[in-house]
């Protein structure tokens, strides 16, 4: 029998179908996010993604989505988005659809649902997620880029383009950040900004996050005392949630913590500074095989 795990997002969805455990296809189609593109055109995502792996619906078992739209469990009300697009799917494709969210899903790639465990995630945004050994979750963090997101891509990039912008103003000390930021949005000095950041279209604030981080490397205080921070709010979380969970399994995801090594070591150094016995790693199968398995276990359980 064959499982298939969805890994959705806001601009693309993985898909990946096993038999045995083993990834026999794989596939990646649009965005699955129904609270941004709609219940109808989720779903047809979905469908296409599916049909895409080549594989006949009366060989698949079920199917497991990480769902991005969606905090941890599906909502309780049969109107709710999330319920219309599980009874839409389950119509469209067929089989038994098991929906958890996204970052449950990539928890999930860490322990297996077999013991308590943290999963910290930092990349355009952050939050964590943790399962204890009842099975409760918890989630602290992913309050989104109105409140900053602290931790975040998009928290150090803000960051660093107050720090630019202050330093200009000569209220904050000078920072290379300053003619960093200038040079990467293309303008020609710090008051053409204005035009960038409310014009027409949102620039992509986030991906600055990179520059901040060259600019630490490069030396700059001002740059690194941003990206100590960000460590310091994502290890505030992380410890928050190993003293609700009692876990001693602790997995990191997202570009921030997994490429940004002055973020990831400054982490580290606060969580095992207070948890010297965790086991910190990161998931070592992908959101979509978690996915798969995830819909194998859920389904074995509700014919046992």
């Amino acid at each position: 029998m064959v499982y298939i795990g969805v890994d959705g997002g806001g601009t693309k969805t993985a898909l990946a179908a096993y038999e045995n455990g083993e990834l026999i296809a794989s596939s990646r189609v649009g965005a699955c996010n129904y609270n941004f593109i709609g219940v109808d055109a989720a779903v047809k995502n979905l469908v296409d993604g599916i049909a895409s792996l080549g594989i006949s619906l009366d060989r698949v078992g079920a199917v497991g989505i990480g769902d991005p739209s969606i905090d941890d469990v599906v909502p309780d009300g049969a109107d709710s988005p999330t319920a219309q697009f599980l009874k839409q799917a389950e119509a469209a494709i067929g089989v038994p659809v098991f929906i958890r969210s996204d970052a449950y899903m990539t928890l999930f790639a860490l322990s297996g649902g077999e013991e308590p465990a943290v999963l910290m995630l930092s990349g355009t945004g952050s939050m964590g997620i943790a399962e204890d050994a009842a099975g409760k979750t918890t989630i602290v963090g992913g309050w989104g880029c109105l409140t900053s997101d602290e931790g975040s891509g998009y928290f150090i990039a803000l960051e660093g383009i107050k720090a630019a912008l202050q330093a200009a103003d000569e209220i904050a000390p000078a920072t290379s950040l300053t003619d960093a930021v200038v040079d990467y949005f293309g303008v020609n000095s710090p008051r053409e900004l204005i035009g960038v950041f409310y014009g027409e279209k949102a620039p992509d604030i986030a991906a600055f996050s990179r520059v901040v981080a060259e600019c630490a490397i490069g030396g700059d205080k001002v740059a690194n005392e941003i990206l100590l921070r960000a460590a310091a709010f994502l290890a505030a979380y992380t410890l928050r949630l190993i003293e609700i969970s009692g876990a001693r399994l602790v997995g990191v995801y997202g570009s921030v913590l997994c490429n940004d090594k002055l973020v990831r070591k400054e982490f580290e150094r606060l969580v095992l500074e207070k948890y010297p016995d965790i086991r910190l790693c990161e998931p070592s199968i992908s959101p979509e095989n978690a996915a798969a398995i995830y819909a194998q276990k859920q389904l074995l359980k509700s014919i046992s």
